[in-house]
Order: C-alpha cells, then structure tokens, then sequence
C-alpha cells in the first residue's frame, strides 16, 4: 500500500503553484490537499503576516493531535526565515524556498522510501489545485524592490530568477492540450520577468500569444512602473489577454507610500489605471491595501478612502499592518494602535463595498465572454474577462457569451459579495 501525503497551503497564488507542482512530483505517494490524516504532512508556509505563521503554528499542532505518529514537513517562506522557531515546535524537516524543488528526497527520507530522480531546477505543473478550467503557472522567484514592510523579499530574495521561455511554453502548451481554458501567470512580482533573461513580461506574453488553443490569461499582481508601452500596447491588440490587473496600491498618500519604500507616487497609479482604461474604459482592477502603517495619519487615511473611490476597484484586500522580523518598518516610530488600525480597516473595507457595488452596477446590459468553472442543478458559475463573477441558468461548458442582467448577493450584511445574473 502507497504512503499518504497531505499538502496544506498557505498565502499567495504563487505557493498554491508550488504546492500543485510540489504534489507532482510525489508520483510515488497518494497525494491530497488539506486531508486531516495521512502518513506525512507537507505544510507550505507564509510569512507575509504574524497572523499567516499563527495559523501554521495552530494547523500543525492540530494534526499532531490527531496523527501522532505521522510526520510533518513545513516548507517555504515562514521556514526559510525562522527554521528553528519551527524545529521547536516539533517539525520533523524544515525545508526552504528552493528546497522544494527537492520534496521528493525530503518525504522519502522521512518516510524510509527509496529516493526518486530529481526533475530539474524549476517547478512546473500539468494539472491544477483549482480544478478543470484554470491553472496557476508560476513564470519567476525574487523581487528588486525594498519595501519597508515586507518580510517576502527576505525570504524568496533580491534576485530575478525568471523560468526560461521555452520552458514557460512548454508547460503552458501542456496545460492547454489537458484542457485548461485559463491560465494565471504568477511569481513574486511578474513585472520584473525576464531581468535575469535579457527579456521581458510582453515578449514572453508575445511568444505565448502564439499557442493554438481556445484560451484566456490572466495576470497575477503588478505594480503599476511596470505597466510600459509594450505592456499596454500588447493588451490593446490581444484578445486572450484579460481585461483585468492586480494593481498593488497599499496606501493613498504620497507620504505613505515614500514611508514604505513604494517605487511609484499616487499619481503615477492613477496615470497608470487611466493608460488601461483608454484603452478599455471597462478596464478591472483589484488591489492590496496595507493600513495603519506607521505614523499614518488621519488625513492620510481619508486619501486612501478617496483613491477607493476615484478608481473604482472591483475588489480590495484589505491588512492591517504587521511588524514583521527583520523590517524596517518594524522599528519605526509613530506605530499605530491596534484600535485604531481595527477602525481603519473597516472602514476601508465598507468604502471597497461600495466601489464593487458602483464598478459592477456599471456592467448590467454588457455582454461578457464568461469561462464556466463548475455548475450545479440549477445554474453555472464562472468569471469574464474583466474577472467579474457569474451565475448562467442552465448547464453551460467552456467558454459562452453572456449578457449580464443585474446584480444579486448571497447574503445579508457586509460580508456578501456582489456576483451577476446573466443569460447566454
């Protein structure tokens, strides 16, 4: 009988990839995902927030609990930073970042299995965790930039270590044949594919334009100094490219941003946003929002309300800062009260309702190129272009064209999220 290994995620679209990619190269094993008893656990980990570690920390003692005698590994950006911290708590390996390129020699030394063949220096998928019609492809590791807060950079690093473009075909074309009608590309920060290569984001985009297939891209975050000419020039002429950016944000104020060490001002995300929009006024944007960073004050506060507003996002994540290990913002003064970061963030998230409620009400009588991913007994569900949410009466496959009618919610209250009614 085959060992058993459970896989549990944890943070970014780009550690779900790792994980999927991770649980290939396990062929040797019954693999799963979030399974609560198995002969060894493999815990991706994140260490974007304390909150992120906490709830590791919390999952591991849980399935301790309930698997005594089975192993755990814990894995990625939490364990390449704080090894021992994890080794106390009673990780059986604790492995790092590129370590999991190695997984299978990790799981079978813990679980006395012959070691398999290793498959090479990159991680790649031919399935994925999200199921039959979109998958994740993670295209490159590292970021250049120095932001104040972020404890990633420290963990993945300041190098560019971009997947080499034939390999991104390759693994993009494999998708594709095994039916996948959406692929996300993702990494640490995208924009910066192709530094290490003497290439870039759109030349890479180029060459994958050139695939056969009936098939959609989609973008994982950006920040806007990497939206140049070519990148813009490149979605204006495509029709496989969607009309949706993750554009990261964080804060509203000039003097915010300069604090955090953000490569861009206010006014250069809005230049940025207007670029996109001329070139499809129904252009979406989503977005991250860090508040109450240090000595972020209530004025500063009100010009991220504002910004909300102005751009009209589709959605918002919300954070309340966290004083990451190792940051620099983490010794700065003026760090804001808890209370008041509470305060903050709810308000930001009751001015994000409002946006997607007023980006969305907008769209009742557009037509829509909707992906199906899943159906039940009564209608189909899937997501546009623009990355709008649908709900199709009827049972529908692939891709259909949809009008969208008006909007309905699932819930009452402030936690119910805006999707569109429409018929093909």
């Amino acid at each position: 009988m085959r060992k058993t290994v459970s896989i549990y995620t944890f943070g970014c679209k780009m550690n779900q990839y790792e994980s999927q990619a991770m649980a290939e190269r396990l062929e040797d094993y019954e693999v799963s995902f979030s399974k609560e008893h198995a002969d060894l656990f493999i815990l991706n980990s994140c260490t974007v927030t304390s909150e992120a570690e906490r709830k590791l920390r919390q999952l591991f003692r849980r399935l301790k609990g309930l698997n005594p005698n089975s192993k755990i590994i814990v894995a990625g950006c939490y364990s390449e930073l704080s090894p021992n911290q994890l080794r106390k708590l009673g990780a059986d390996e604790v492995i790092g970042v590129k370590e999991k390129t190695a997984i299978h020699r990790f799981v079978s030394k813990q679980l006395n299995r012959p070691d398999g063949v290793e498959k090479g220096s990159f991680l790649t998928v031919t399935s994925s965790i999200e199921g039959r019609t979109r998958a994740f492809l993670g295209i490159e590791d590292g970021c250049l930039n120095h932001c104040s807060y972020c404890r990633i950079r420290l963990a993945r690093g300041n190098e560019i270590i971009s997947k080499p473009v034939d390999l991104v075909k390759r693994e993009f074309s494999g998708l594709v044949e095994r039916g996948y009608r959406e692929v996300v590309l993702t990494g640490i920060n995208i924009g910066y594919y192709g530094f290490d290569l003497d290439t870039s984001l759109a030349e890479l985009l180029y060459e994958l334009e050139k695939i056969r297939g009936d098939w959609r891209i989609r973008l994982g975050s950006i920040d806007p100094d990497t939206m140049n000419e070519s990148f813009l020039e490149l979605i204006a002429n495509s029709s496989r490219l969607a009309r949706h950016l993750h554009l990261s944000l964080q804060s509203g104020s000039d003097a915010v941003l300069r604090s955090m060490r953000r490569n861009y001002t206010v006014s250069e995300y809005l230049r940025a946003v207007e670029r996109a929009r001329s070139i499809d006024s129904r252009f979406a944007f989503t977005t991250d929002l860090i508040t109450g960073f240090p000595e972020e004050s209530d004025d500063d506060h009100r010009r991220t309300l504002r910004i909300i507003e102005e751009v009209n996002f589709l959605k918002v994540h919300v954070f309340r800062f966290s004083k990451r290990p190792g940051t620099e913002a983490a010794e700065m003064t003026g760090q804001i009260d808890s209370g008041v970061k509470k305060s903050r963030s709810v308000e930001l998230m009751e001015e994000a309702v409002r946006s997607r409620a007023s980006y969305l009400v907008k769209q009742i009588g557009r037509m829509n190129r909707v992906l199906i991913e899943r159906s039940d007994s009564f209608c189909s569900h899937g997501f546009d272009e623009y990355y709008i949410p649908h709900r199709i009466a009827g049972k529908h496959e692939g891709f259909v064209d949809a009008k969208i009618i008006e909007l309905q919610s699932d819930e009452e209250g402030s936690d119910a999220e805006l999707y569109c009614r429409s018929v093909v």
